[in-house]
């Protein structure tokens, strides 16, 4: 389930992160890819009483109407009342499942995403069988990958009336002042193995035909300016001395606001600072990798295999060409051998362990599998089993 996004990182992130959308054609294998086998037991595994797993039809349906509670030897369970789903779904309803984890097809295709875009995803799926459509025109709060796994969807999307929106910016709330324009940006239809790309803010209005319809949603979430803000002031503001004066009136403070945004202003502008930010941003993000229990829990087991795959436990490796990595709350300093073999491996993610030393001949072979099975030993490197 290989994405081809048919376009370089380098020319996506100048051209169309943020920017612009970006439809990309028979981007992998449908075949390869998925089922509806595969979808019900995504939906099966998910909290279904959770917010994060909703059924729309005419709006909310209430969670009691297709969820029940009981016990099971002592503990209070839920799960689906499935006659009660299958109705509304015959009747039109769109099943919605948010924040998926631990689901190996779903994380494969996320995965390939926040290395594409060196963002942090969250993922979520879509299921429907009719043609009314899941919500009205609208637009996110984050950017999108929009992935059609079975059936087909016809997207007609509008440009932004309100730049840049934050998750506090829900274009329900905002929609009065800030309406969608009336001239569609473009009218297509995603069909199985398609992907678009939608920066946040553009306006969309995803319609099912009159078909069985299944796509993943995959958001990615960059840091933002305001996080940048936020972070300063918890961080570092106290230690400001205009920040700490007495207040009284305007009058009389008015010298002390100006120094404070002089000092303010020189303490964001500074690029240590503005490191430390973004060190701190992707030291606090995670990413689960499958569990291999029989391979860096075993005892008996000292090497990797030659065939398992090997890629970084981390979304955004700008550190790299710094000679560092942060990868699950952990930085490594990379030493010129480490670097060599961290760069080759961001440079071509899921490469298996043999052709890695084939790459590298130069190298001691044993140091080399020693350090790549300690790399994943700590949840720095994430191993692919096909």
């Amino acid at each position: 389930m290989v994405i081809d996004f048919n376009i370089s990182k380098a020319h996506f992130i100048d051209q169309y992160q943020g920017k612009k959308p970006l439809l990309i054609k028979n981007a992998f294998d449908v075949s390869q890819a998925f089922s509806w086998a595969d979808a019900n037991q995504i939906i099966e595994r998910s909290s279904v009483d959770s917010d994060d797993f909703k059924i729309l039809h005419n709006g909310l349906v209430p969670k009691h109407e297709y969820v029940e509670a009981y016990y099971d030897v002592g503990m209070v369970r839920h799960r689906l009342i499935k006659s009660a789903v299958y109705e509304r779904m015959k009747n039109g309803a769109t099943l919605i499942a948010n924040k998926i984890v631990n689901e190996p097809k779903v994380h494969a295709f996320a995965r390939q995403v926040a290395q594409f875009t060196g963002r942090q995803t969250v993922s979520s799926a879509y299921a429907a069988f009719g043609r009314q459509a899941s919500f009205q025109t609208h637009w996110d709060t984050r950017d999108i990958f929009s992935i059609q796994l079975l059936g087909r969807k016809r997207w007609i999307v509008y440009e932004p009336s309100f730049n840049d929106p934050l998750y506090m910016q829900q274009s329900k709330d905002l929609e009065q002042d800030y309406p969608c324009p009336a001239e569609a940006y473009m009218d297509f239809i995603l069909a199985p193995g398609d992907v678009l790309y939608l920066p946040r803010g553009w306006w969309h209005n995803p319609l099912p035909f009159e078909e069985e319809t299944f796509h993943l949603s995959i958001g990615t979430f960059p840091a933002h300016a305001l996080d940048y803000l936020q972070w300063s002031v918890q961080q570092q503001l106290p230690t400001l001395a205009a920040a700490r004066k007495a207040m009284r009136t305007f009058e009389h403070d008015r010298e002390t606001l100006s120094q404070l945004v002089t000092q303010f202003a020189e303490l964001i502008t500074d690029p240590a600072h503005y490191e430390r930010f973004m060190d701190a941003f992707d030291a606090a993000q995670r990413v689960e990798t499958p569990l291999a229990i029989d391979l860096l829990g075993n005892a008996s087991v000292k090497q990797l295999p030659d065939h398992v795959g090997l890629q970084l436990s981390a979304n955004c490796t700008l550190s790299i060409a710094q000679n560092y990595l942060i990868a699950n709350g952990t930085r490594i300093t990379l030493d010129p051998q480490a670097l060599l073999l961290v760069s080759t491996i961001e440079q071509s993610p899921g490469i298996r362990l043999g052709e890695l030393l084939a790459r590298r001949p130069d190298l001691d072979s044993a140091k080399l599998r020693d350090l790549m099975f300690e790399l994943c030993h700590q949840d720095i490197l994430e191993l692919i089993r096909s």
